[in-house]
């Protein structure tokens, strides 16, 4: 099992008990030592509407991450912790988040091109277990195959909001 796989077995009963749902695990080595970011929002939060996820409760979170990593030590060297919300564009990392998240705005790579292409933008019209399936703003559609996504992300798109007029 890897480092990331456990720290997220690790996160999972923990973000639990504060009604939170992991979006994404990442320890990394950057320039000033080692960074494992974790991304939490409340449970069925809306990104449009906000994560649930406030400074209070990120603290919170991370006294208690820090508490079972250092019971754990599988680590090793020295780490920053940091908790975060996602935010409006947050990560799409499993299917189960494109099925949730069906009729909205996202950006998806692919490692290889697909119809000429390795940058998608539209709207996930379908999920299976082997592909999404983006609309494009001319009504084109592409199926996308789930194993060649390297990242994706919802797309803030102000249609998504009511506008409301001066009018009484």
């Amino acid at each position: 099992m890897s480092k990331i796989e456990k720290i997220k077995e690790l996160a999972g009963p923990l973000l639990d008990r504060h009604g939170c749902d992991l979006v994404q695990a990442t320890l990394r080595q950057e320039p000033q030592g080692r960074v494992l970011r974790l991304m939490v929002e409340k449970k069925g939060s809306d990104p449009l509407k906000g994560s649930g996820v406030n400074h209070a409760l990120c603290a919170s979170i991370s006294r208690d991450m820090e508490t079972a990593l250092e019971a754990e030590d599988f680590i090793g060297d020295s780490f920053v912790l940091e908790v975060s919300s996602p935010g409006i564009e947050r990560p799409l990392t499993g299917l189960v988040d494109f099925e949730r998240f069906k009729g909205r705005k996202a950006s998806i790579k692919t490692r290889q091109n697909i119809d000429h292409s390795k940058l998608f933008t539209g709207v996930i019209r379908d999920v299976d277990q082997d592909c999404v399936c983006v609309e494009f703003t001319n009504g084109t559609k592409t199926e996308i195959p789930f194993e060649l996504i390297t990242k994706a992300n919802l797309v803030f798109d102000s249609s998504a909001f009511e506008v409301k007029t001066g009018e009484q």
